[in-house]
C-alpha cells in the first residue's frame, strides 16, 4: 500500500498518520487497536442499517401479498355470488301448498300436474337435455315427444328417462319409498347408480329408500292421477303413505306412533271432497284406529301391526 492510500484511509477514519506522531511500538499498537475498533463499529452500523432496510422491504412485501390475497378472495367471492345469483335465476321453482294441486307448463310444452305439498324446479329454457327436478312431492308428467332430446325427471331417490310419454313420479321426502307409474309410453328408471327398471303402461316400480331395493308391480296407472280430482287411490300402501295423503288433502298435521304402524299395509280410496271426519272414519274402519281432531291437528292411536 503506498503512502497516498494510507493517508486517505487515516483521513476516512478521522485519525492522523501514526508515523508523524508515534515512534515506539506501543503507540503504534494502540493506534492499530483504535482503528480496528472504529472499523468494527462502522461495519456494525452498516449491517444494522441494512437489516432495518431489509425489514422495511419485507414488511412492505408482506403487506402487498396480503392485499393481493384479499383481492383474489374478494374477487372469487363476487364471482361466486353472481354465478349463484344468475344460476338461481335461470330456474323456475314451483311450490304447491297442502290442500292444493297445480298445473305447470314446461318450456317445451310438456305439462305437469303437481300434487299437494310438492316442489318442482325446472330451467326457463331447455338445452341439449330436458331435465326437471321434483325436489319433493308427486307429479303427473305428460311429456311432448322428442327423440333427439330426452326428458329426465330427477328426484331425491330416482331418475326417470323418457322420450315422450305420460307417467307419475311420487317422491315425498317423508316417505320410506318412492315410485314411478306409467300411464302411456315407456320409461327407464334409475336409482342414480344404475338402471333398475324399464316400465310400460300400467306398470309401476316401488323403490325402498332404506333397503335400496326396487319392486315392479302391475297397477291401474290412471287411478294414480285422480288425486287431481280429489280422489286418492292407494293400493297396498304402508300406513305412512295413507297418513301423508290425508295431511296433504286436508291441510292437517297427523300425530301417530310411526314405529307401531310401520308394518301396516292396506288399500285406501280417499275422496277429498268428503269431510275430514268421513275420511278418518273410513280409515278407522279399515285399519282399526281411533282418532281425535283438534282444529288442524289429528291424533291417531291404535294397536298397530306386528
Amino acid at each position: 500500500m503506498d503512502a497516498k492510500n494510507k493517508k486517505e484511509i487515516y483521513k476516512e477514519f478521522g485519525i492522523s498518520d501514526p508515523s508523524e506522531f508515534f515512534e515506539d511500538q506501543d503507540d503504534k499498537e494502540q493506534l492499530r487497536k483504535e482503528m480496528l475498533a472504529r472499523i468494527t463499529a462502522s461495519r456494525y452500523a452498516h449491517d444494522k442499517q441494512s437489516a432495518n432496510k431489509q425489514k422495511r422491504i419485507s414488511k412492505k412485501l408482506m403487506l402487498a401479498m396480503a392485499a393481493a390475497i384479499s383481492f383474489v378472495l374478494l374477487s372469487a367471492g363476487i364471482v361466486f355470488y353472481y354465478n349463484s345469483y344468475f344460476k338461481a335465476n335461470d330456474f323456475v321453482i314451483v311450490k304447491v301448498p297442502m290442500g292444493k294441486t297445480q298445473l305447470v307448463t314446461l318450456p317445451d310444452g310438456s305439462t305437469v300436474w303437481l300434487n299437494a305439498a310438492s316442489t318442482l324446479k325446472y330451467p326457463k329454457k331447455f338445452g341439449a337435455k330436458r331435465i326437471v327436478y321434483l325436489e319433493d312431492g308427486e307429479g303427473f308428467f305428460n311429456v311432448v315427444h322428442n327423440e333427439k332430446v330426452p326428458f329426465i325427471v330427477e328426484s331425491s331417490s330416482l331418475k326417470t328417462f323418457v322420450l315422450g310419454t305420460s307417467f307419475v313420479v311420487k317422491s315425498y321426502k317423508s316417505l320410506s319409498t318412492a315410485s314411478v307409474s306409467v300411464v302411456t309410453g315407456k320409461v327407464a328408471v334409475s336409482n342414480h347408480d344404475k338402471q333398475i327398471s324399464v316400465l310400460t303402461p300400467n306398470q309401476e316400480v316401488v323403490y325402498n329408500k332404506v333397503t335400496h331395493k326396487p319392486k315392479t308391480l302391475t297397477t291401474k296407472a290412471v287411478e294414480k292421477t285422480e288425486w287431481n280430482n280429489g280422489k286418492v287411490n292407494l293400493n297396498g300402501v304402508y300406513f305412512e303413505e295413507a297418513v301423508l295423503a290425508v295431511e296433504n288433502a286436508y291441510g292437517v298435521k297427523i300425530d301417530y306412533d310411526k314405529e307401531l304402524f310401520k308394518n301396516c299395509q292396506n288399500t285406501f280410496n280417499i275422496n277429498a271432497k268428503q269431510s275430514l271426519k268421513e275420511t278418518l272414519d273410513l280409515i278407522a274402519l279399515i285399519q282399526g284406529i281411533t282418532y281425535q281432531i283438534k282444529e288442524k291437528e289429528v291424533l291417531i292411536t291404535g294397536n298397530g301391526c306386528n
